[in-house]
């Protein structure tokens, strides 16, 4: 009987096994609790006012990369024409540009370097330059002549002109070659009226309005271009 009694007592060894089993289970049931805890306040963290997904909202455009456009990247504003008035002289005037067909050697090539020809005149009289005018002319030009004697000279020491644009009804014709290889051509065109302003801003000279005018032009082609020999009103006067 007392042995009976001495087996079912625990044994020391056996009762402390069991106890560091039982606080390793309570240590590592309280580490996952903290860090259960942890995760949830992490969570309870996010904004609830973040941007949807793509699989739980409307897609949103994403942010541009694209570096601000600079002052240098900025296109130019164009200038802007504005004829001359009482007050002061043409500004930013284009530059007539010999279009493609003046370039031909045929009657309608003819016909459009005639016209031409009168823009540029219009040009000189507001500008004062007479180069894309004697770019296309003969340098016995009667025409270019008194344009350059008259007209040119006076765009200096502040003085300007107002008006002076050509407008070209027609330009006809017959594509013939004269016995000096020239051809010929009939137009009739109209000025805008002329007047002359010094520098302090008074009138020096007004033209007055002219009535349309049928002028003749006599030009060479040669190098692949027209060039004005001359032009002249049809009773002999010079335009």
């Amino acid at each position: 009987m007392t042995t009976s009694r001495t087996r079912s007592q625990p044994q020391p060894d056996r009762a402390r096994s069991h106890r560091g089993r039982w606080r390793r289970r309570h240590h590592f049931a309280a580490v996952a609790g903290l860090a259960l805890v942890a995760g949830l306040a992490l969570t309870g963290c996010t904004p609830t006012d973040a941007p949807p997904t793509a699989a739980t909202g409307p897609a949103t455009a994403p942010a541009s990369t694209a570096a601000p456009a600079t002052t240098s990247d900025a296109p130019s504003p164009t200038p802007v024409y504005k004829p001359a008035t009482a007050s002061g002289p043409a500004q930013n005037v284009p530059v007539p540009v010999l279009p493609a067909k003046a370039r031909e050697f045929s009657k309608a090539g003819l016909e459009a370097f005639a016209t031409y020809w009168y823009s540029t005149l219009g040009y000189a009289f507001e500008t004062g330059d007479s180069k894309p005018m004697m770019a296309i002319s003969d340098p016995a030009c009667k025409t270019c002549a008194a344009m350059e004697s008259s007209v040119i000279p006076w765009h200096s020491e502040g003085r300007w002109i107002v008006g002076g644009q050509m407008f070209v009804l027609s330009a006809k014709t017959t594509f013939t070659q004269m016995p000096d290889s020239t051809y010929q051509v009939i137009t009739l065109v109209r000025q805008q009226q002329v007047k002359y302003f010094r520098s302090d801003k008074s009138l020096s000279e007004d033209m007055g309005a002219k009535p349309s005018v049928a002028d003749i032009v006599v030009a060479t082609y040669a190098g692949g271009q027209w060039r004005a020999r001359t032009v002249e009103h049809l009773n002999g006067n010079t335009a």
